[in-house]
């Protein structure tokens, strides 16, 4: 979109507007699911960014996030949607002020992630959904969507919340996934009716790429105290602890790789005391 000025108002930031007009025309521009799409729509007591209907009858709230939410404000903006059969696609500014820390499409490991961040991710089954902008002299463009999934932390002293003098905050290890189109999906999730892209689950992702690994290397062949080692050697660069061994406690279970009892009990207990 050409010649987007950078200016803002009291009610709504440059860049809130500028994603929001760049989703609104990307959106209808790069799928053929779009039979209705309007700018600023008010839905019942809300007012939706972009709203689009789909052609196969689904109505969907875009809500674009720049400035600072509350989870309360999250869940009632999402039920008051819902409430009127409309399905809801959060997404993020990944460097607006709504986020903990700048969010890029990068592996990461121990960022800061907000309280309205790790909410979406349960909300999204796993995912949050991240844009920002191109900005040059000529033009503003939006940067492909991208979906972060968090995993804990496994040092002990980054597992709480944190309070500094204006925020609150989570350390996460962060994975990011490329949108592989515009396309939309809606769904229910957690008793809430969303809409989003057609990303995959990067824990799946990693539980495939996992198995695949066992099999190529026969792991389930050498000695059961090394099968772990390898399999944090080869994968733990990019994903975390936390999200390896997640993984690992299923596949175990599906009796893909078997592993000894004492070491299946030490990696459920890490497990489980780094959710709590």
């Amino acid at each position: 979109m050409k010649n987007f000025s950078i200016e803002s108002s009291p009610s709504e930031s440059f860049y809130h507007k500028a994603i929001k007009n760049l989703i609104f025309n990307s959106i209808y521009d790069k799928t053929n699911v779009i039979a209705v799409r309007k700018l600023e729509k008010y839905i019942g007591n809300r007012f939706a960014d972009v709203y689009f209907k789909l052609k196969s009858g689904e109505g969907i709230a875009v809500e674009i996030q720049n400035s600072n939410i509350t989870v309360k404000e999250i869940i009632q903006r999402t039920k008051d949607y819902n409430n009127l059969g409309i399905y809801v696609l959060w997404i993020l500014h990944g460097e607006g002020n709504c986020v903990a820390s700048k969010k890029f499409p990068l592996n990461a490991k121990q960022q800061k992630v907000s309280p309205a961040e790790s909410y979406l991710h349960k909300m999204y089954g796993g995912r949050v959904y991240y844009i920002n902008l191109d900005i040059n002299q000529e033009e503003v463009t939006l940067k492909r969507p991208f979906a972060l999934h968090f995993s804990n932390v496994m040092k002990k002293k980054k597992r709480r919340i944190f309070h500094s003098r204006y925020t609150t905050f989570f350390y996460r290890d962060i994975n990011f996934t490329f949108i592989p189109s515009w396309n939309l999906l809606c769904t229910k999730f957690l008793g809430y009716k969303i809409a989003r892209f057609y990303d995959k689950n990067i824990k799946y992702a990693l539980k495939e790429k996992i198995e695949e690994f066992i099999v190529r290397n026969n792991l389930h062949l050498i000695a059961k105290k090394k099968q772990l080692k390898y399999i944090l050697i080869k994968f733990s660069d990019i994903y975390g602890e936390f999200m390896i061994l997640s993984v690992l406690i299923d596949i175990i279970n599906e009796k893909k790789l078997n592993i000894s009892h004492k070491l299946f009990r030490k990696i459920k207990r890490k497990v489980i005391d780094r959710k709590k």
